[in-house]
Order: C-alpha cells, then sequence, then structure tokens
C-alpha cells in the first residue's frame, strides 16, 4: 500500500488533481442517484467521495473536517441530554415514517 501510495504522490499534481476530481465527483454524483434507497443510501458514497475529494483539495478538506467536528458535538451534546436527544431522534423517525406513508400512499402528488 505504501508503495502505491508513494507512486500516486510522485504523479504530478496536474494529472493528479483531474482524477481525483472526477472519481470524486462520480461517488458524490452516484450517491445523489442512491439516495433513495432503503437503508444508508448514498450516505458512504458521499463520505466516500468527499474523503477522496480531500487528498487533493483543500475546500474538501475543510468540508470534511466541518462536518466531522459537527457529528462529534451533536455525540457530545447526546450524552450530555440523553433524553432530549432520545425524544428529538424518536420525532425525526416518527417525522420520516408520516412523510414516507402519505408519499408511498400518493396523498402527496
Amino acid at each position: 500500500m505504501n508503495r502505491a501510495k508513494q507512486a500516486w504522490f510522485k504523479l504530478p499534481s496536474h494529472i493528479r488533481k483531474p482524477v481525483v476530481l472526477v472519481v470524486g465527483v462520480l461517488f458524490v454524483v452516484s450517491s445523489i442517484l442512491t439516495g433513495w434507497l432503503p437503508g444508508p443510501g448514498g450516505i458512504p458514497l458521499f463520505i466516500i467521495g468527499v474523503t477522496i475529494l480531500a487528498t487533493e483539495y483543500e475546500w474538501a478538506t475543510r468540508f470534511r473536517n466541518f462536518t466531522l467536528n459537527k457529528i462529534k458535538q451533536l455525540g457530545f451534546w447526546y450524552k450530555n441530554n440523553k433524553f432530549l436527544g432520545t425524544l428529538a431522534g424518536a420525532a425525526t423517525l416518527l417525522a420520516a415514517a408520516t412523510l414516507s406513508y402519505l408519499f408511498y400512499s400518493r396523498v402527496l402528488y
């Protein structure tokens, strides 16, 4: 793995950046296309795409760090407010289930 990484970073920047841009954007776009699937949908693909983009682009690194920081803050908040966090999570699930029901029962069409 180390050899491949060294070989990759030996390539000139004008070759690496377009390759990273195409592959990263491909993952982000595919996350949008698979976001409607049950389960995590496109979330893992989006995370992979941003991580790939962050290897060469500073804005993607800042976005990744900002997002990870917010997730960490949410975890700390939940540890300190378990009842309120559980209540908020249950309300979010109820709202998602209600919207799914309304959408799939063609009430919102």
